[in-house]
């Protein structure tokens, strides 16, 4: 018996990570998991996890001009979480995941925001990823890595996402053998 043969679709750059932390220009621990897009004028725009020394995240504007080099990455943090106003983002914010909303004429991006009670997705809208908006939480936890598709279905957005709890549902709902 022979093995199936599949062609290669995805190519691992040679350079990859094609981002440490160590290239950014403030302190980070790690840099991770980001949300990419092709901007209108045509750059690729990375937006990073960043952990910082406590272990919390924000969220990092990296732009190249050909998404493999010469990336210019936000001298400051570009979204940090505010659990003062958003107590949902308490331990940070990361996972972003964007979506051009052409109806809306912005980025929707949806990410994971931790507190106390758990992971759960909030959305926030941009037009230039320097300003935003918060939406707040669109999943309560234990929610997470979520995408919004980028138009209406029967006039409602759709959003996937990965519920965390499942797991506990399903031992609950498993009945008890008899013996």
């Amino acid at each position: 018996m022979t093995a199936a043969r599949y062609e290669t679709l995805l190519l691992r750059h040679p350079a990859n990570p094609i981002l440490r932390a160590t290239d950014w220009p403030y302190p980070a621990h790690t840099v991770f998991n980001p949300g990419a897009t092709l901007l209108r004028d045509g750059t690729t725009l990375l937006l990073c996890r960043v952990e910082d020394r406590r272990g919390h995240s924000h969220l990092c504007a990296a732009r190249s001009a050909n998404g493999i080099d010469g990336w210019v990455i936000d001298k400051e943090p570009t979204l940090l979480p505010d659990p003062e106003h958003h107590p949902e983002e308490l331990w940070g914010i990361e996972d972003p995941r964007i979506t051009f909303v052409e109806e809306l004429g912005k980025y929707a991006i949806a990410y994971t925001a931790y507190s106390r009670i758990g992971p759960g997705v909030a959305l926030a809208l941009t037009e230039d990823f320097r300003s935003f908006e918060r939406c707040g939480l669109v999943m309560q936890p234990d929610d997470k890595d979520a995408a919004l598709l980028p138009y209406q279905i029967d006039g409602h957005f759709a959003l996937i996402h990965r519920p965390t709890v499942a797991r506990d549902a399903d031992r609950l709902r498993t009945p008890a053998v008899a013996r």
